[in-house]
């Protein structure tokens, strides 16, 4: 049986192999669909894909600048809700379409990513992982996120990754729990966690340990 996470997450990488015919409007988007039957307003759907597919050409750009080939960012309009926040990372690796170059959007599908979205009026901070093709052998999602849950950086984070992960595709929802962690404290914290989880690994170049100078990378909003 296929797994439903490793297909939402594989059908956007943008292959040289792929029909360069493939377009944007012929692609299916499972985790859109999933919003809209959970609950979510199509218009609240719509914005977040939206924000994901410019911040996945950002990312291009970057990657193109770089040679980087893993990311860690924050999304706006997800409201600390997962199934939110996994309609964002579709839109980020979205494969354009090819006829509208001026406005393209995705993208970012051979960037392997952690994306991140906050709700203090809920206490909770999701977040997704994605690894892409081209970094399974040196990344794994679960434990990606699975790591950035456990970090001690800050006085950590918490949560336990959620049931059905796959090596590249892995989400989670960590709550305040006031007598341990404080949502101003995990918000501070998990992308401070999941970029040291890749220096660890050798899979994220800042100023600080190119051999070749400034990284435009390292200047990036992350």
């Amino acid at each position: 049986m296929k797994d439903s996470h490793t297909y939402s997450s594989s059908v956007f990488f943008d292959d040289d192999n792929n029909n360069n015919n493939n377009t944007s409007n012929e692609q299916d988007f499972p985790k859109k669909d999933a919003a809209i039957a959970a609950g979510f307003k199509e218009k609240d759907v719509a914005k977040v894909f939206k924000e994901g597919g410019k911040k996945g050409v950002e990312i291009e750009g970057a990657a193109d600048m770089s040679g980087l080939t893993c990311f860690c960012t924050r999304i706006q309009n997800a409201k600390g809700e997962v199934k939110l926040l996994e309609v964002a990372m579709e839109g980020m690796n979205a494969i354009p379409d090819p006829s509208d170059e001026e406005e393209r959007k995705g993208c970012s599908g051979k960037i392997s990513k952690i994306i991140i979205s906050e709700s203090e009026e809920k206490g909770q901070i999701a977040m997704v992982a994605y690894v892409a093709e081209e970094t399974k052998d040196k990344l794994n999602a679960k434990d990606w996120l699975q790591g950035v849950c456990d970090s001690d950086l800050g006085g950590g984070v918490g949560g336990t990754v959620d049931e059905g992960a796959t090596d590249t595709w892995a989400t989670v929802t960590c709550k305040e729990d006031k007598e341990k962690f404080f949502f101003l404290k995990m918000k501070d914290n998990c992308l401070g966690a999941a970029i040291a989880y890749l220096r660890e690994r050798d899979l994220f170049q800042d100023d600080s340990s190119s051999e070749e100078g400034d990284n435009p990378a390292a200047d990036f909003e992350w």
